[in-house]
């Protein structure tokens, strides 16, 4: 029995889900698509025959499902004449030639996912023993044997093909965190400043200072405050300012209520 039909037989015992085929291989298909129909919509028929899959294939309906997990695929229209278009995401990857723009792109795609980059929260940079998280999948989030060890071979390839087990964990994993915006290019970088005494000080007093590549304006967390110099215009550079406070709210201390 293939892979394959391991992971189709997982998921028909209701097992959480999760993209059926890693990141570089969602990549690959979304290469082939661009090549046949650029960014223009195509039946989802037709996008099968690009891919070598039948109309009613499962193949397709997975591969549909997992590069839009990934953020690379939208539906244009949907029912009996559903159509499909490469996301802008997808084109970024594919063509973005500013240094560090493709890597943040993939980074985004890679936690996309909502299992996917919940674990890269926890078990990143550094993921703990194949039967530690088997355990941790079956026991505590419903997967079955099969789909556990399945959902940690697409875990670890993305993890690898992302970049996402070298460095720090979190200035590696923040920037991808603001994955519905603009701000996919978000980079975090952790100012010199020593060792706090505790996992909690760490993220209370360290400073993170946020770019978006290509937009006039800088978000830095200072260790109590997050200052902001910004000019907008547009609406797309809003939403990715607000994204980049949103990265930066969690380090920030809880409102402390006082009698008036």
């Amino acid at each position: 029995m293939t892979d394959h039909d391991n992971l189709d037989r997982a998921r028909k015992e209701r097992s959480p889900s999760f993209p059926f085929i890693p990141l570089k291989k969602a990549l690959d298909r979304a290469q082939v698509m661009a090549g046949a129909h650029r960014r223009s919509p195509a039946r989802a028929s037709v996008v099968g025959e690009t891919w070598g899959y039948s109309p009613s294939s499962s193949g397709l309906t997975q591969t549909i499902a997992a590069l839009k997990a990934y953020g690379l695929l939208d539906d244009v229209s949907k029912g009996e004449d559903r159509r499909l278009q490469l996301s802008e995401l997808a084109f970024r990857i594919m063509n973005d030639a500013r240094p560090g723009a493709r890597e943040a792109a993939i980074r985004d795609a890679a936690l996309r996912p909502k299992l996917l980059g919940e674990y890269a929260q926890t078990w990143l940079p550094d993921r703990p023993s194949d039967a530690h998280c088997i355990s941790e999948l079956t026991l505590d989030r419903g997967f079955t044997t099969e789909a556990a060890k399945s959902f940690l071979r697409t875990f670890d390839d993305n993890a690898s093909f992302a970049g996402l087990t070298n460095g720090d964990k979190e200035s590696e994993l923040l920037p991808a965190l603001t994955a519905d915006t603009p701000a996919t290019q978000l980079r975090a970088k952790p100012l010199d400043e020593p060792d706090p005494p505790s996992k909690h000080a760490e993220r209370e007093h360290r400073g993170l200072s946020m770019n978006v590549i290509g937009s006039p304006y800088r978000v830095t967390f200072t260790g109590s405050a997050i200052e902001i110099s910004a000019i907008i215009n547009s609406s797309g550079e809003a939403d990715a300012l607000v994204s980049a406070i949103n990265a930066l709210k969690i380090l920030l201390p809880q409102k402390i209520e006082t009698d008036e």
